[in-house]
């Protein structure tokens, strides 16, 4: 009796091509949405590295400078910091009590080349600032600033936004030169 070897028939070729194409649209999907995150995650790391570096530049500015001023008080509050949001929402500054002290003239750019050809936009971080004064408890002398720097951008058609804080001494108070950095 001659024994025949056993092959695979037409519907087991077929239902196992059809559980790899299953199985490879999954891979294709989380791939991409990986690449995605990805680039989001690089996104936020650069607005909390321009918030930080803002934040320790307004830190080490002179106590009596214009960016650390406190010109809206009714902003220090709650939404000091802009636990809400309101930063990232909507294509201009928060409004009103949620208005910044200071914003700066120019959005940071980064990645971006005007004397390339096709000109390059880069990536546009707008920079927001809130100051809050700390008051001594005992005799309500200003002992310092709070600083809460606030950067937006905007991924696709979403407005994000990221949050660094700070505190910047106050000179005259601590009875130090201006310039000393603690």
């Amino acid at each position: 009796m001659a024994r025949r070897s056993r092959g695979f028939t037409l519907l087991e070729t077929l239902i196992a091509l059809s559980l790899v194409s299953v199985s490879m649209t999954g891979l294709v999907v989380a791939i991409g949405s990986s690449s995605k995150f990805g680039s989001l995650a690089r996104r936020q790391a650069t607005a909390m590295t321009v918030a930080r570096s803002q934040v320790e530049a307004l830190v080490h500015a002179p106590y009596g400078d214009a960016s650390i001023t406190n010109s809206n008080t009714a902003n220090d509050g709650v939404d000091f910091a802009d636990p809400s949001g309101a930063f990232a929402s909507g294509t201009i500054a928060a409004t009103g009590a949620n208005a910044p002290d200071y914003t700066l003239p120019t959005p940071v750019l980064i990645g971006a080349d005007a004397t390339a050809v096709p000109k390059i936009d880069g990536e546009k971080y707008d920079v927001f600032v809130n100051v809050k004064p700390v008051l001594d408890p005992v005799n309500s002398s200003e002992m310092g600033k709070q600083i809460a720097v606030m950067v937006r951008y905007k991924v696709g058609a979403q407005w994000m936004r990221a949050v660094a804080i700070g505190y910047r001494y106050n000179p005259g108070i601590m009875g130090v030169a201006d310039g000393l950095p603690l």
